[in-house]
This record gives C-alpha cells, sequence and structure tokens, in this order.
C-alpha cells in the first residue's frame, strides 16, 4: 500500500510535487499552527543544505565548463570567474 502510494508519487511532475509541497505546508500553517511550528526545523534544515550545497555545485560547474572548453572557442570564462568570486566571497560575508 504505502509502496504504491510511493511509486505514484515519484511518476508525478516534480513542478507538480514542488506545487503540492507549497500547498500543503499552507493549509497545515494555516489550519495547525502548532503543527507547524513543531516541523519548522525541516524547512530551516532545508535551507542550511541549500546554502552548504550551493557553492560547492556551483563551483564544481564552473570547474566543469573550464575543462570542457575548447582553445580554438572564444569565452567569457573570466568574466564567470570574476562573478562567482565576488558571489561567493559576498555570500560568506
Amino acid at each position: 500500500m504505502l509502496r504504491a502510494l510511493f511509486n505514484q508519487w515519484c511518476k508525478v511532475n516534480l513542478m507538480l510535487q514542488i506545487i503540492i509541497g507549497i500547498v500543503l505546508g499552507l493549509i497545515v500553517g494555516v489550519a495547525l499552527p502548532d503543527v507547524g511550528n513543531s516541523v519548522a526545523f525541516l524547512g530551516d534544515f532545508f535551507v542550511k543544505a541549500l546554502k552548504s550545497v550551493a557553492p560547492v555545485l556551483v563551483f564544481i560547474l564552473v570547474l566543469s565548463a573550464i575543462a570542457q572548453h575548447r582553445s580554438e572557442h572564444p569565452t567569457n570564462i573570466r568574466d564567470i570567474l570574476v562573478l562567482y568570486l565576488v558571489g561567493t566571497f559576498a555570500a560568506a560575508l
């Protein structure tokens, strides 16, 4: 029963899953604020996890772009690297 429900959920489009999650979160927050407060740590954990993973992911993507660059093709990689460094340093502050 639970496995079939999980398999059905996995077949649903990711955008629809996000919208359903937002709607359910709003319903819980409005109808049952005590329950919403008790699970607020999950949202905090998710945001902190995204903040910790995002710079590493961007760094790996920039490195991948540099590694795949061919010298005969013009590029703006210097601008991208400067923006990455400035963004990373600004986020660290």
